[in-house]
């Protein structure tokens, strides 16, 4: 599954796509009042939304799935890591992540190395380019168990890395997933963001169903 199309709020788009820009080295393009940040096989598409609040919002990248200790140092260069660094996930995850922060808004951005997927840095030294898509967009619900159930029905996607709880639970695959929270509770790795619901637009591609799903007032997950 791949995550083609996010839609997010912010309360300053040009200053939002300027950090993607400027600091990840992402190609952005302006679209009215909305910007659009290519990242990789994902377009960002930000919208303005005074009431938006990004800290409480979650994004993941892929990077290639050797490129942990590279990206690190990388985006160590150009963002606040967070946390204690290179973070190795858990085995049925099977990937390291590092997370850091979009400075004008506090949003916990990751970038991930799954190392299931085919792509590898090699000896090649780490840019933008190896900003491959969004792997990962969290989704507040107000009720975790019920959102991944309609998921699974409608859109086909499967539980991934275990069963979950009721405050979490992933659905989706290693090129793709939807982390669905209980509102409030926080974002690893720092413990003081919580997760609250939010306008959210989210289209996939390579799901074993189509149609569209409404998760919350303004959380829209398309599929295809």
């Amino acid at each position: 599954m791949r995550i083609d199309h996010v839609v997010l709020p912010v309360p300053d788009p040009a200053r939002t796509a300027a950090f993607h820009r400027d600091a990840l080295g992402l190609t952005v393009h302006e679209a009215d009042a909305s910007c659009v940040v290519d990242v990789g096989w994902t377009r960002l598409q930000l919208v303005p939304d005074p009431d938006a609040r990004p800290a409480t919002q979650h994004l993941a990248i892929t990077v290639p799935g050797d490129a942990g200790p590279a990206a690190l140092e990388w985006v160590a260069q150009r963002a606040t890591v967070l946390g204690d660094g290179l973070v190795e996930l858990s085995p049925s995850w099977d990937g390291c992540s590092v997370y850091f922060e979009d400075a004008p808004g506090g949003t916990v951005l990751e970038l991930v190395a799954r190392r299931r997927l085919p792509h590898r840095l090699g000896a090649e030294p780490f840019g933008p380019e190896h900003l491959l898509g969004i792997s990962e967009v969290g989704v507040p619900v107000a009720c975790v168990p019920t959102a991944r159930e309609r998921l699974g029905r409608g859109a086909g996607l499967r539980p991934f890395g275990g069963a979950g709880s009721p405050e979490f639970a992933a659905v989706g695959d290693d090129e793709g997933l939807l982390v669905l929270v209980a509102p409030e509770r926080p974002w690893f790795p720092t413990q003081d963001r919580p997760a609250r619901p939010t306008r959210l637009d989210v289209t996939l591609s390579g799901t074993r169903g189509r149609g569209a799903l409404l998760l919350n007032p303004g959380t829209l997950v398309s599929y295809r």
